[in-house]
């Protein structure tokens, strides 16, 4: 493997060198089923009340989430832990619950309205997705190439 796109902040690792490539939003998201929380401000801790729909611990947004909800005194009990991203859009959508997803990635089913954005106080803060490899081999020129091309098409906000 020359390169992995993936999910930052990720584990240090001495071996591996990490470049940002785009500042990415997470929210919280409804299907039609609880679509009357749209127009409310939820606080975070608030969440516990309603089914929550996760990705399974162990992923880099779970952590992250997880993360922040303790450094906000709370511990979250999914009512699911999903193994993709994608599972939980589609349960979301099927009403299972109140879901976790990346704002960026969603866009499709807000405009659609199949999912809706909660305005969940606090905020949660931004994280980043970038490229990572191994700083043991010398990547090759396509490589090179395709990370120049990622970053120049990456419109980091």
């Amino acid at each position: 493997i020359d390169l992995v796109i993936l999910n930052l902040p990720f584990h240090d690792d001495n071996d591996i060198e990490f470049i940002k490539v785009k500042d990415v939003h997470d929210c919280f998201i409804v299907g039609k089923n609880y679509k009357h929380l749209i127009n409310k401000k939820i606080n975070l801790k608030d969440l516990k009340n309603y089914p929550l729909v996760f990705q399974a611990p162990g992923s880099t947004t779970r952590r992250f989430l997880d993360e922040y909800a303790k450094q906000n005194g709370i511990s979250f009990t999914p009512d699911l832990n999903l193994a993709g991203y994608s599972l939980v859009l589609e349960f979301t959508k099927c009403g299972f619950g109140i879901g976790y997803a990346t704002e960026e990635y969603t866009q499709e089913e807000f405009e659609s309205e199949k999912l809706y954005k909660l305005d969940v106080h606090p905020e949660l803060p931004k994280r980043s997705i970038g490229i990572a490899y191994s700083k043991r081999n010398i990547p090759s020129f396509c490589t090179k190439k395709l990370i120049e091309i990622i970053l120049n098409n990456s419109n980091i906000s």
